[in-house]
């Protein structure tokens, strides 16, 4: 095996060896991968969401968000992910 020189954050200089798995390890590693690939890729997809809200409702978002420093829509998508995680445990 061939030794290399690295540096690691926080860590420092290491020597290390190039690790090379067994045929069946590595075809298992693969196959995580793949895997951990296509799931990375489904959780990145988004559709759309339309609804109807008061003026006074969105306003209010807008206050909101803005002593927040951040966009509205973004200051409710996070408000209603939170409120889904809180009701999730919950209810789950």
């Amino acid at each position: 095996m061939t030794k290399k020189t690295i540096n690691i954050q926080k860590v420092g200089i290491a020597e290390v060896e190039e690790y090379k798995p067994a045929p069946e390890i590595e075809k298992k590693i693969i196959e995580f991968e793949d895997s951990a690939e296509k799931d990375i890729e489904e959780k990145r997809q988004t559709s759309n969401v339309n609804f109807r809200w008061s003026e006074f409702e969105i306003k209010r978002a807008k206050r909101i968000a803005q002593k927040l420093g951040m966009p509205y829509q973004t200051y409710l998508k996070s408000t209603l992910k939170q409120a889904m995680d809180r009701d999730e445990k919950k209810f789950m």
